[in-house]
């Protein structure tokens, strides 16, 4: 995994499992995390992404090689912020769906 960050770079646990065919995701996590409780820190979190899985959004962490801190996790969503991305995304397209639509059309 130490050669992987070192030739790739920065990588969540996600993209690292990618490289290993037989290897999940949990399986590469793990790896991340008994390299950051080592007696001698290897790897360190350079700061966190959220990736959209199955419909779903989760915060995940991006692997670095070093010993450096730790950057520090975001907060929560507040509510606020999570029912203005559902109505984004459940948002009706403004196009002319009929005859009386098409004169508010930019």
């Amino acid at each position: 995994m130490r050669e992987l960050l070192a030739t790739v770079g920065p990588l969540t646990s996600r993209e690292a499992a990618e490289f290993f065919p037989s290897s999940t995701h949990q399986d590469a996590a793990a790896v991340m995390s008994t390299m950051r409780r080592a007696a001698r820190k290897q790897v360190y979190v350079c700061e966190w992404t959220r990736e959209s899985d199955h419909g779903q959004t989760y915060l995940r962490a991006v692997y670095a090689l070093g010993d450096r801190r730790d950057s520090p996790k975001p907060p929560s969503l507040t509510n606020a912020e999570r029912c203005a991305r559902r109505r984004a995304k459940h948002a009706i397209p403004k196009v002319a769906n009929s005859i009386w639509n098409w004169g508010n059309q930019p």
